[in-house]
């Protein structure tokens, strides 16, 4: 089996056959995709029951307990008999050659792929490409790949990182793709890039956050202390410690802090930010990758803090 593919599925029964649909169509045959039922409620497995039932060699169900996104990646890790491994959400899809074409390009031999991503809207105008890879200028490919989005599923693995160096996603936690996906880019030997948006990333209407999800924000400060303890561990601090305050600045002061203005609880996030900044990264104003972000986004970074919160919080909430 060259490819197996993951598929964690918790309640998706409106968006699962615009995925399986992409999935059935996909142009490389030697593949499976196990399709993880997290404890779903609604009609999600009687529609995927139908594929299964159509294509038993590429359509495996397994089923478990609720236990969340990662506990779902983890355990279908477990079915994985391909040579590499990919993850995918349920409630996106992807072009029909993306895997035959992730997969021929591992066979040059990288560990791990990136390809790009369309951020998917209903409406057509909102929809928009991210780059898998960064193009900011950076001394190797790990750091390069640091710079770049965190997410497990526009991404294909060796299926040694999981079966053999035992990776797995830390559990109950939001943002769990970033201290896996750091720690695979910092350590790999060779990353490649297809350069191809064959992967939509679904965005839900109505995805204003709710109090109860708002709450969860404060997770993002225990993953990126999990981040650095793996860094400190590893004796990686020191060679990516750039990279590594960048992606603390991305997630506690810029884009990260454009979530906790949305939040009640945006003072606490903020005062947290900030302790963790000044007593990690004190000089992180001057990390050399600010420069590469829009005039927009520099200003915030250079005015925004608790006197001036004022003047912001209007324009973006």
């Amino acid at each position: 089996m060259k490819v197996s593919l993951i598929v964690p599925m918790y309640n998706v029964e409106k968006y699962i056959e615009d995925c399986l649909n992409s999935l059935k169509k996909q142009t490389l045959s030697d593949m499976e995709v196990i399709l993880v039922d997290d404890g779903c409620t609604d009609h999600t497995v009687d529609i995927v029951e139908k594929y299964v039932t159509e294509d038993p060699v590429r359509f495996k169900l397994v089923h478990k307990e609720n236990g969340g996104l990662s506990d779902a990646r983890n355990y279908g890790i477990n079915y994985a008999q391909g040579k590499y491994i990919a993850f995918l959400d349920s409630d996106d899809f992807v072009d029909e050659t993306i895997y035959e074409d992730l997969s021929n390009l591992m066979d040059e031999g990288y560990e791990v792929v990136v390809t790009d991503i369309e951020y998917w809207y209903e409406e057509e105008a909102k929809r928009f490409i991210m780059k898998g890879l960064s193009n900011w200028d950076a001394p190797s490919i790990q750091k390069k790949a640091l710079l770049s989005p965190m997410f497990a599923w526009n991404k294909m693995y060796q299926a040694s990182l999981f079966k053999e160096e035992g990776y797995r996603y830390p559990l109950n936690t939001w943002y769990e793709d970033i201290p896996v996906t750091t720690m695979i880019f910092a350590k790999a030997k060779s990353i490649g890039y297809l350069e191809k948006c064959g992967i939509h990333y679904r965005q839900r209407e109505g995805s204003i956050m709710s109090e109860k999800s708002s709450s969860r924000l404060i997770e993002i400060f225990s993953v990126m202390e999990k981040v650095r303890e793996n860094f400190e561990r590893e004796n990686l601090m020191e060679t990516y410690f750039d990279e590594i305050e960048y992606l603390h600045i991305e997630h506690l002061r810029l884009y990260g802090m454009f979530r906790f203005i949305r939040s009640t609880k945006w003072k606490e996030y903020y005062e947290m930010s900030e302790r963790v900044m000044m007593t990690c990264f004190p000089n992180w104003k001057k990390n050399k990758y600010i420069k590469y972000l829009n005039k927009k986004n520099q200003l915030f970074l250079k005015w925004y803090n608790r006197y001036t919160a004022w003047l912001f919080h209007a324009k973006i909430k």
